[in-house]
């Protein structure tokens, strides 16, 4: 986290705003996804609504990518997934409040590593 409380970090008020996750919980180690579950159109918002605030340009960015897609819950897969000992998230790269922290601070969508 940045100096400061977290009270005073707008970054994680937009996230806190949008997800639910109080200002505490959240770190620039965290993972978006993996660790608060934001996933689907809720990520694909998030992002939007960072863009927004912070006046970065996130229109090209595949929000799929790092929340996955928007998807009915199937039980199906999921016993599948299971029994082929396959993660349900396994294609999904790690987007970490540090990751939109960098993007931020250059001003246009960095990549995250994963």
């Amino acid at each position: 986290m940045t100096s400061g409380s977290a009270g005073d970090d707008p970054l994680l008020e937009v996230i806190s705003e949008m997800t639910g996750v109080e200002t505490h919980r959240l770190a620039d180690d965290r993972s978006l996804l993996h660790d608060f579950g934001v996933a689907g159109d809720d990520g694909a918002e998030l992002l939007e609504a960072i863009g927004l605030r912070f006046d970065l340009d996130v229109s090209q960015v595949d929000s799929d990518k790092y929340f996955g897609p928007e998807l009915p819950y199937n039980p199906l897969y999921h016993l599948w997934c299971i029994i082929r000992g396959r993660r349900l998230d396994h294609d999904i790269v790690r987007l970490r409040i540090s990751d939109l922290r960098h993007s931020i601070a250059v001003g246009r969508w960095i990549e995250p590593s994963g």
